[in-house]
């Protein structure tokens, strides 16, 4: 009866908190999928807990199914059910078969024995597991289409075959069968790694829900916490992967305040809050090849879950419930970045599309004082030899590195490369990809040159070779063996200006793309006053926020 009732909780709970679409016949869906894990940072195992408790089951997509619980804070280890080595330490190893058996530690493997016919429920297999290690062989619960009894963990077929047989002449039965390896299988352990059953996939997805009486109703991933529930799923090229289900208002509560200081100007957060949502909607079912919307990292939005939260970002979600950009009608292209250095990038500048609200805007009010506003950063020409040989690309010793052309917001769109054996030209966002530059707004400095602006606005490079410098200790010519000299520039901004043809000095301004909102420059505007529709609608040109 008791766990009849936990089901039923279970299915109210998800109602409430997690709609479904046919239900309420919204324009956007409630419920965001978010891939923790996957891929390349899939896991081999989770451990999972609650204050209060958990039940971990499986969902058809349509139902929850419960297979155990938990009634305190206790934890339990699912792990896939694959290749693994016990070491004596306690810690449980993932291991490749193609690579031999581990000379230490206990080895466990992905085939089983099954004992007997299925059984009616989960209470009838306990007592006839209970049955089978009285007579002196391990054994435990599987749900694999039904109710059934496995024992052992094989690493090989060989090993299988001869439990099988000794299982057959220890319990004096001959419906004893091994269980093949199978891909989808998960195997749940307590805290003490003692077997509480394996799940064998084919009826659904396994999902971890923490139990109705946790307040506040969050659950714990690998000492993490998150609202909402789990998911686990198992993919050749992405084995685990973990997907935290939530309400997408409860999501950005994880994630505004891991894009922007959540002590920044309100109307800046509440900017970076609709900026966060705009991009969660247009993005949903990106990664639905591995079962989720969107990834927890800078690939989409970085999401740190419950324990991420920060009051005041919460408070910007909050007053923002609901709003999303708009142009013309449908959501807009949201791209966000640290800083602009004083003017935005039109898209076009840096990916080569044409948006017309993400086009260049000035940054009157970006702090030149931000660490993200101005930065430096040298190569010498065999460092930048190295880095085009390990992109494959080889033109012998570097002779010069040039900005060929200038986007009318000062980002570098075309930069040449010379060496000795050819030429090379980058365009656009690769001018700043090849050499990890901080963003497309640099100049170049070598051999005693500096990039100045004229009169007419333009920029244009400067020989310093040979010119007359005034200094503390009076003046003197430039030459070529100056090595690294220091130029004021405007604002009485100092920077290093390399003499020597070795060594190429980048002098730039702004981090990030520069495509869309600057975050630097969105806490100016609202120091200045300016709410958090102005903030948007100043970087978005001519979108509508409802």
């Amino acid at each position: 009866m008791r766990r009849v009732f936990i089901l039923s909780a279970a299915i109210i709970l998800s109602f409430f908190l997690f709609p479904a679409k046919n239900v309420f016949a919204a324009q956007y869906p409630e419920i965001i999928r978010v891939g923790l894990n996957f891929r390349s940072n899939a896991v081999s195992s989770v451990s999972v807990n609650a204050e209060k408790g958990i039940e971990i089951g499986y969902s058809d997509g349509e139902t929850f199914k419960l297979l155990v619980e938990s009634n305190d804070n206790s934890s339990f280890v699912i792990r896939k059910d694959g290749y693994f080595v016990l070491t004596a330490q306690g810690h449980l190893l993932e291991y490749s078969p193609t690579e031999g058996v581990p000379y230490e530690g206990s080895v466990i493997g992905p085939i089983h024995l099954k004992i007997g016919e299925n059984l009616p429920d989960f209470s009838a297999a306990q007592t006839f597991a209970a049955a089978v290690k009285k007579s002196g062989m391990d054994a435990y619960v599987a749900y694999d289409g039904g109710w059934q009894i496995w024992s052992g963990f094989y690493y090989d077929l060989n090993t299988a075959e001869k439990g099988c047989a000794e299982a057959k002449e220890l319990l004096e039965i001959e419906d004893v069968s091994i269980v093949q390896d199978n891909r989808l299988r998960l195997v749940i352990y307590d805290s003490n790694f003692n077997v509480q059953m394996i799940y064998g996939g084919a009826d659904g997805f396994m999902q971890v829900w923490p139990k109705q009486e946790n307040s506040p109703y969050v659950f714990s991933a690998n000492g993490k916490r998150y609202r909402g529930y789990l998911e686990i799923r198992r993919y050749s090229d992405s084995d685990l992967t973990l997907i935290n289900i939530l309400n997408i208002e409860q999501y950005l509560y994880g994630v505004v305040p891991a894009e922007i200081e959540a002590d920044a100007p309100l109307e800046a957060v509440k900017a970076q809050a609709v900026a966060a949502r705009t991009y969660t909607y247009r993005n949903l079912r990106k990664n639905d090849k591995w079962g989720f919307d969107l990834a927890n990292t800078v690939e989409d939005q970085v999401y740190r879950g419950y324990d991420g939260e920060r009051a005041s970002a919460n408070r910007a979600v909050d007053e923002t419930k609901g709003k999303k950009m708009l142009y013309n009608g449908s959501l807009a292209h949201v791209y966000y970045f640290a800083s602009s250095g004083g003017m935005t990038a039109n898209i076009a500048e840096v990916w080569g599309s044409e948006i017309p609200y993400l086009i260049s805007v000035p940054d009157p009010y970006e702090s030149e004082t931000s660490s993200h506003y101005i930065w430096e950063k040298a190569l010498t020409a065999e460092e930048i030899k190295s880095i085009l040989f390990v992109s494959g690309v080889e033109i012998g010793d570097i002779v010069s590195v040039s900005a060929e052309e200038y986007s009318p917001s000062g980002r570098v769109t075309a930069l040449r490369i010379t060496g000795t054996n050819g030429t090379i030209t980058y365009y656009k966002k690769d001018t700043r990809f090849i050499f990890n530059l901080n963003s497309q707004k640099y100049t170049i400095q070598s051999a005693g040159n500096v990039v100045v602006k004229a009169s007419d606005g333009t920029l244009k490079t400067l020989a310093l070779d040979g010119r007359t410098f005034v200094s503390s200790a009076g003046t003197g010519v430039l030459s070529s063996g100056s090595a690294v000299i220091a130029v004021v520039g405007s604002g009485n901004r100092v920077h290093k200006v390399s003499m020597s043809s070795n060594t190429y000095v980048f002098n730039g301004r702004g981090w990030g793309h520069g495509v869309g909102m600057s975050q630097e420059g969105a806490k100016g505007f609202a120091r200045q006053g300016y709410d958090y529709e102005q903030i948007l609608k100043h970087y978005f040109t001519g979108i509508t926020i409802e």
